[in-house]
């Protein structure tokens, strides 16, 4: 599979949570843009504690995709449960254990030992930024007047970014819950969204039943494959190959550096992110005959951009929910600097 291929998968998917109470609508506009921080923070806590269900449009220029989600939180952790209603039928189930994602027309699963990934793998977590301290430095953060999403009371949050390295948000995060019932990633013209996140409809019950996170279908004669990430393989015990991008937008840092083997392959694949704390940049490094036979340029994948480049016979793919020139940029300075 392609390199772009891998990340195409890796998009299919999603985030989501605690029963927080939010906030009185303050009437003073400059007191409303001081509670952004605070209300960003909650959401974060709602998508993944809270109980709910629902079904979410997944919306880009052109393209449209329908989810049936379920989540579920008891004293045994959070599960959940993501079902396809468009197109061929996929179920993403993510729990303390890992993710599993079933393709019924395959006849085959796949499982993620990492948690995290299943959350990736949620269109909803995937569109909702996470605030950190340093969001402050490169946003703005402000809170419109208040609306109305599926009847109930919301809060408008702006997020926009103060250069054109990153895009911006626009949040409507119910009012009672803090749970974000609708999200958009805004491009350079914000009545043109990137991308929109939905729900059609939501129940927010007290407990979501035990079977509703359970995959109904019989996958006894599917095959099933399971993933981890690792950095031991079949190839050489020299040390890894250090990169890294020479040039990177204000504020973006180095958050993770990995190394993985798949399938036979006897060269790792590296993965390094760069973060400024609200978007982020994975830049792929595939070594090999198979990673040379890559197209270089730019490619769109769903709402992220990918570009990629050979340097040194590998191939260099710099990806991200961010606009084009970032990932260009990223990309073309990525170098070699500790060889093995």
């Amino acid at each position: 599979m392609t390199i772009r291929g891998r990340l195409h998968r890796s998009t299919v998917g999603i985030r989501l949570g605690a029963v927080v109470l939010l906030f009185p609508l303050l009437a003073s506009q400059g007191v409303l843009a001081g509670q952004a921080e605070v209300l960003l923070e909650q959401m974060s806590e709602a998508v993944e504690y809270l109980n709910f269900e629902g079904t979410l449009v997944y919306m880009r220029p052109g393209h449209a995709e329908t989810f049936k989600v379920f989540h579920r939180v008891d004293d045994q952790g959070v599960s959940e449960r993501l079902v396809a209603l468009d197109g061929e039928r996929v179920e993403i189930i993510r729990s303390s254990e890992g993710l599993i994602c079933i393709f019924p027309e395959q006849k085959a699963v796949v499982v993620e030992k990492r948690e995290d990934k299943g959350k990736k793998a949620n269109p909803l977590y995937a569109s909702i930024p996470t605030y950190s301290e340093s969001v402050p430095e490169h946003y703005e953060l402000q809170v419109f007047a208040a609306d109305r999403v599926l009847g109930r009371p919301v809060a408008v949050i702006g997020i926009t970014p103060r250069d054109d390295f990153r895009y911006g948000y626009r949040l409507w995060l119910d009012e009672e819950t803090g749970m974000p019932l609708k999200s958009q990633l805004i491009g350079e013209d914000e009545h043109m969204p990137v991308e929109e996140i939905r729900f059609t409809e939501i129940r927010l019950p007290t407990m979501v039943a035990k079977e509703a996170v359970v995959s109904d279908l019989d996958t006894s004669e599917f095959d099933w494959t399971t993933q981890s990430d690792t950095s031991a393989g079949t190839g050489s015990s020299d040390p890894p190959e250090t990169w890294r991008a020479g040039e990177l937008p204000r504020g973006f840092m180095l958050t993770m550096e990995t190394q993985q083997y798949t399938g036979s392959g006897v060269f790792p694949r590296i993965q390094l992110v760069y973060s400024d704390g609200l978007a982020s940049v994975s830049v792929f490094i595939d070594k090999g005959v198979a990673a040379a036979e890559q197209a270089e340029g730019l490619t769109m994948i769903g709402a992220a951009n990918a570009f990629s480049v050979i340097v040194d016979g590998q191939l260099v793919t710099a990806f991200g929910e961010v606009p084009p020139k970032t990932v260009e940029l990223i990309a073309n300075s990525t170098r070699l600097i500790s060889p093995q």
